[in-house]
């Protein structure tokens, strides 16, 4: 976060509707989880399971496409989503 211009933190911060100091809470909390290498669909569900909501868990989102690259992270992201309703289908049918 320490990378992006004033101009696009600043409309960061009118679209999370929060102030800098509320963003830097949140990114260093996003990146404490982020160093415990959960993969990226267990890493949003601890972030919305600590009471943030979609627009923190979607700042996470960003903020961990940027560390594993986008392409990848959506990629794996994709395969993680089906593979979990693939589970609870499967699970739900016996």
């Amino acid at each position: 976060m320490k990378k992006i211009s004033k101009f696009e933190k600043e409309k960061l911060l009118n679209l999370l509707e929060c102030t800098e100091e509320e963003l830097e809470i949140l990114t260093n909390t996003s990146n404490t989880i982020l160093q415990e290498n959960y993969n990226i669909y267990d890493v949003l569900l601890k972030i919305l399971q600590q009471g943030y909501n979609i627009r923190e868990a979607t700042l996470s989102g960003i903020m961990l496409g940027q560390k594993i690259g986008y392409s990848s992270a959506k990629i794996e992201m994709e395969e993680e989503i089906k593979n979990k309703l693939y589970q609870a289908f499967k699970n739900s049918q016996k």
